[in-house]
């Protein structure tokens, strides 16, 4: 059985969420996943566009398939869901020491 490890995205994708205000950075293949599943609106949860993206996830998720792959079909399900706001570059992260 294969291994889920995470994915990050080189870009995220920032969409609404189902609560008015709510916006969302979607930086990774397993956030695009869950989200695709818990959040994703009913309308076009089973669009074909929703359906090649949950496929997408997983496959990079299972190390089968390309993260900028499964960023592109969420990007897409996305777009087609009406939820799109943009891309999100990845801000690198600070490092903690001080210098003293």
């Amino acid at each position: 059985m294969a291994t889920l490890e995470d994915r990050p995205f080189d870009q995220g994708v920032c969409v609404h969420g189902l609560r008015a205000g709510d916006v969302c950075n979607i930086s990774s293949a397993r956030e695009a996943a869950e989200w695709l599943v818990y959040e994703w609106p009913a309308e076009t949860k089973n669009s074909d566009k929703a359906r090649d993206a949950r496929q997408a996830c997983l496959a990079a998720l299972e190390g089968a398939g390309e993260t900028e792959d499964a960023r592109l079909a969420f990007r897409a399900a996305a777009k087609e869901a009406g939820i799109f706001i943009g891309d999100v570059d990845r801000v690198p992260a600070r490092d903690m020491k001080r210098k003293r």
